[in-house]
């Protein structure tokens, strides 16, 4: 169980790196994107000032803003999926945590039972009421 729980916490661990980059990705991308915006921002108040482009220009303009609309729709879905990926993350995470509680909670109890049981040896026998477990008691699953 422990071995299963080391693993998983390197899971997580490794997510949580590819989740760094991820972000480093999407850091990279947005400043990318302020400048292209910038750019078009820049293009758009020039745009009165000229009124003719050559053809040459208009289709590099297009292009541009083709590239930045596509951009933008990609760095919209890597954020949507770094949330959710972070949610996954989270929820493992804490299932994760409810699952080694409820382990020792399980070995707490089980220590608890054993505790008692060789306490019971040690008074040599066993209280009225005691537990079917203890050795010498007569019950229907030891014969």
């Amino acid at each position: 169980m422990e071995a299963r729980i080391a693993e998983r916490e390197r899971a997580v661990v490794e997510h949580e790196f590819r989740l760094a980059d991820r972000e480093r990705d999407l850091a990279e991308a947005e400043v990318l994107l302020k400048h292209h915006e910038a750019l078009v921002a820049v293009a758009r108040k020039t745009l009165p000032m000229r009124s003719c482009f050559s053809e040459e220009e208009r289709v590099v303009l297009l292009n541009l803003k083709t590239e930045l609309d596509r951009q933008e729709a990609l760095l919209r879905e890597s954020r949507d999926a770094l949330r959710e990926r972070e949610k996954f993350v989270e929820e493992s995470e804490k299932r994760l945590f409810e699952k080694v509680q409820q382990q020792q909670e399980k070995e707490t109890e089980l220590e608890q039972r054993e505790e008692e049981i060789q306490l019971r040896q040690a008074a040599g026998g066993n209280p009225p009421g005691g537990d079917a477990l203890t050795p010498g008691k007569f019950d229907e699953f030891n014969e």
